[in-house]
């Protein structure tokens, strides 16, 4: 998976959006998100974590077997922001 996959964009608009009226967003916000319904689960918690180690996003997140079982977003970091700007 890579940082401009058509999903992991959508993961981000999703905490972009979601982050403007809640503290913080987590990983059944995002699943359960209007743009990303297309996804699976296990795309999502891929994209999620992947914005994460890029420093995209401040967040907090738990595995258990190698899949992402929670996971709360709390900021969009500068980072992010680019981010969103270039696409």
């Amino acid at each position: 998976m890579q940082l401009y996959d058509q999903c992991v964009t959508q993961v981000m608009l999703s905490l972009s959006e979601g982050l403007k009226t809640k503290a913080s967003v987590s990983f059944n916000d995002v699943v359960g998100s209007k743009r990303c319904r297309k996804y699976s689960v296990g795309d999502i918690g891929k994209s999620l974590e992947l914005l994460r180690r890029y420093g995209m996003v401040k967040a907090t997140s738990r595995f258990g077997c190698s899949e992402l079982l929670e996971f709360n977003a709390t900021e969009i970091t500068e980072k992010g922001r680019i981010y969103l700007s270039e696409i």
